[in-house]
């Protein structure tokens, strides 16, 4: 055959497949996918991140941490694209999945998915600004929970805003981690996207000071030698 049809998920309505094709195996596309993705293609959502950083914060990219910004896609359970033969009433699910459903926060992640500029020692090397979004562990280690409205931590907004971490999906829609309105974390396909803000974050160096401000919006946290 030149190309192999192979089904990894459906449901009363509708299937999910990849197609193989040039000899390559259900392992081959796992891993191209998801272990060891050559990360070329921009996101929507890092493409907008990145406008916003560009027209906004390139003043001060020197006080800034070539930091990790984790998106994490380390693989908890198959399912579907078990080519042994697994359950395809349910997609394929990620650590971060199992991470949140028990509640236990993680600030590693593995090199491929450790997004980061120029820093590729720890990091891939592949942002274009030191910028970024939190992590889901990030949220649960604030304060955040999938079972309870929480409007007192400070990473409540009152909006609903996507993190970076993905918890799985089907071929056809990943689902990410986002904060809902009323602080509570909720596991969101991103056919939803209208929904979702974005809230990007940066990680200043160490030693850096601020001198004025209070860290709202309207007073963020400067010092007086930045360039505001």
């Amino acid at each position: 055959c030149s190309q192999l049809f192979y089904l990894v998920y459906a449901n009363d309505s509708s299937v999910d497949y990849i197609t193989l094709t040039g000899g390559k195996s259900v392992e081959d596309a796992i891993s191209e996918m998801f272990i060891n993705s050559s990360n070329t293609t921009n996101s929507t959502i890092k493409s907008v991140v990145d406008s916003w950083y560009s027209s906004n914060m390139t003043g001060y990219t020197d006080k800034l941490e070539d930091t990790i910004w984790c998106n994490d896609r380390s693989i908890y359970k198959l399912n579907g694209w078990d080519p042994n033969g697994g359950d395809t009433t349910r997609t394929i699910s990620f650590w971060t999945f199992r991470r949140v459903n028990t509640y236990a926060p993680s600030m590693s992640c593995n090199k491929n998915d450790a997004f980061t500029m120029n820093n590729v020692t720890t990091g891939n090397g592949k942002l274009t600004y030191p910028v970024g979004l939190l992590t889901v562990d990030e949220v649960m280690l604030a304060g955040g929970v999938t079972d309870t409205a929480n409007s007192t931590f400070y990473l409540y907004t009152n909006r609903y805003y996507w993190t970076g971490s993905p918890g799985g999906g089907t071929n056809q829609n990943g689902i990410i981690y986002i904060v809902e309105t009323d602080g509570k974390i909720i596991y969101a396909n991103i056919a939803w996207g209208v929904l979702g803000g974005v809230r990007p974050a940066v990680s200043l160096k160490p030693g850096t000071v601020f001198t004025l401000g209070d860290g709202t919006a309207n007073s963020p946290y400067t010092n007086s030698e930045w360039n505001r």
